[in-house]
């Protein structure tokens, strides 16, 4: 007689002291765990990539540029990202000229293949705005001629 319990997920032999082994008892559980751990092993939904391993070691890079004046600039990336943060150091987010009625912006937030006013967002680049004079109230300022800016770049 071959064993007389089996364990609950898999079921397989879990023997008893008075349970004699057979080998076919044996061949089939080996079957079982062959064929489950095989069935693991090639489910990708499970596993993460060698590339998931690289996004979550490093989720975010930081990026610096020099604004040249010009009405736009299209900073390449060395890889893809979701998400981007970029703004003008040691500025604020926005101020606003009351005596004249304009919002200069100085931070913009963008996603992959989004797009605003003022920044654009592709797998190989992130392309900026810099505005000479307000249009609608609003002026753009993330290509400032001297001015640094600092881009956080998400995975």
């Amino acid at each position: 007689m071959g064993a007389t319990s089996y364990t609950p997920n898999l079921g397989l032999c879990a023997w008893q002291g008075s349970d004699r082994p057979k080998r076919t008892d044996f061949v089939n559980d080996n079957a079982v765990i062959d064929e489950k751990l095989g069935e693991h092993l090639l489910n990708v939904g499970v596993h993460v990539t060698p590339e998931e391993k690289e996004q979550y070691a490093n989720p975010y890079k930081v990026v610096s540029y020099v604004g040249d004046g010009a009405a736009s600039k299209s900073i390449a990336l060395s890889e893809s990202y979701t998400f981007a943060i970029v703004f003008q150091k040691d500025s604020p987010v926005a101020t606003i000229d009351s005596e004249n009625n304009v919002l200069s912006h100085f931070a913009v937030v963008g996603r992959l293949f989004g797009s605003s006013s003022s920044m654009v967002m592709n797998s190989t680049s992130i392309t900026v705005k810099q505005d000479t004079t307000a249009s609608s109230g609003v002026k753009n300022n993330f290509n400032e001629n001297g001015k640094q800016y600092v881009m956080l770049l998400f995975k």
